[in-house]
């Protein structure tokens, strides 16, 4: 056995006095140790899981990737009519990669009830659309079907529905400003056949979706023209790579924008807290490590004629370092096991029972989500756990100060 691990392990061992100062000083180092750990499984648990939760709500909304004409990349609206052989070739050739790809319409609305009206966008969707990407949003209803004969049937947001005072079945007129100046609005009629909700204010206050044949015939457009493709893609890490290759592929008048670019200033935002998590992540680490070189230093202290003993009988300074550096380890292990247990734990309950709740017009979400994959714990315990060792070093440097001659002495 290593003779430094072992003096450690019977220094652990042997002082057990609750009453000493240096029991005292430990266990602050320890409770110090878990509690900085259950601060930084938190920091990083919520800020994975706020960032993915906002992202995946962003892809189910719009797809990985929109493949639109450059006039209707500053607008709601589809401006500019694009036909469908000039992108389905280009999508054939890289199917492999995709999982979803349909065509959409978007253009403006008044929808109006007996007693009320209000503003929105219509989204003309086809029956290729993925329904079971907003699965999870859906609050009542059924989501339309839109095979066969030019269906009716619209989903709105429960946002708008409640502002109309709709419920489900019941008959929505839609006005839409005509092409040709001086005429009156064109109408249709829609029924409410379900209702969603995703907690994008800007997506919630403002969306609706409809079969897209009813907006081609509006506007006037054949049956192979369409606003735009959103694409969703297999593997989200090559969203940026993909995306590149698709745009080099496309007619010159044809951009593709990712999902990140679509809302730029979400993604701009959500970037922020990975900073914060570092900054709590230094923080933690820089007061676990003073309190665990104060506890190390009074250890040193109370043990100052253990280490003349030593020396006395050949121990190099470098051998008595690593003593307390072991004993330290111990510490530091021994906070980061209550700490995982405590942090777990809380964010387990989070899980469970959603105790922690958010302002969804604020951050897109109504509970705090957590995201904590295995490696990222494994990794932060290591990392505390070599930085907190490795800075040690400096403070157990004092064992270099002690003499035998003054510590033996006879009193």
């Amino acid at each position: 056995m290593n003779f430094e691990f072992f003096l450690a392990r019977r220094m652990r061992t042997s002082s057990t006095n609750e009453s000493t100062v240096s029991g005292r000083i430990i266990k602050i180092a320890v409770l110090a140790i878990a509690i900085g750990l259950v601060m930084m499984l938190v920091a990083i648990g919520t800020s994975l899981g706020l960032q993915r939760e906002i992202k995946a709500k962003t892809i189910a909304l719009s797809g990985d990737l929109r493949i639109a004409p450059f006039e209707n990349n500053n607008s709601s609206l589809s401006v500019r009519p694009i036909h469908s052989d000039e992108i389905t070739p280009t999508i054939e050739s890289n199917i492999q990669a995709i999982k979803h790809a349909y065509p959409f319409i978007t253009k403006g609305v008044l929808l109006k009830t007996k007693n009320e009206f209000e503003g929105a966008i219509l989204k003309g969707v086809s029956q290729h659309f993925p329904w079971e990407e907003l699965s999870s949003y859906l609050k009542e209803g059924a989501f339309p079907s839109f095979e066969g004969a030019i269906s009716k049937e619209m989903l709105l947001s429960a946002t708008l529905a409640r502002k109309l005072n709709l419920d489900i079945g019941n008959r929505v007129s839609a006005y839409f400003q005509s092409q040709e100046e001086g005429r009156l609005p064109r109408i249709r009629y829609f029924i409410l056949s379900a209702t969603f909700q995703t907690g994008f204010p800007d997506f919630d206050d403002n969306y609706a979706f409809v079969d897209m044949r009813h907006l081609q015939k509006l506007n006037g457009w054949d049956e192979d023209q369409m606003g735009g493709y959103e694409v969703f893609l297999n593997d989200e890490s090559d969203t940026s790579v993909f995306a590149g290759n698709v745009y080099a592929a496309l007619p010159p008048h044809i951009d593709v924008q990712t999902v990140d670019q679509l809302y730029q200033g979400i993604f701009d935002w959500i970037a922020l807290f990975d900073f914060n998590v570092l900054i709590i992540l230094l923080v933690m680490i820089l007061v676990g490590t003073l309190n665990m070189a104060t506890a190390l230093l009074v250890l040193i202290l109370e043990r100052s004629r253990m280490i003349g003993v030593l020396k006395a009988l050949g121990a190099t300074t470098a051998q008595v370092q690593k003593i307390f550096l072991f004993n330290a380890a111990y510490i530091i292990a021994k906070g980061l096991l209550w700490g995982n247990g405590l942090g777990l734990l809380l964010l387990f309950s989070q899980v469970k029972w959603q105790w922690m709740q958010l302002d969804p017009a604020t951050y897109f979400v109504s509970s705090v989500p957590v995201y904590l994959p295995l490696h990222y714990i494994l990794a932060l315990n290591v990392l505390v756990l070599t930085i907190c060792v490795g800075l040690l070093w400096i403070p157990s440097r004092i064992v270099g100060g002690i003499e035998p001659s003054r510590v033996l002495r006879f009193r």
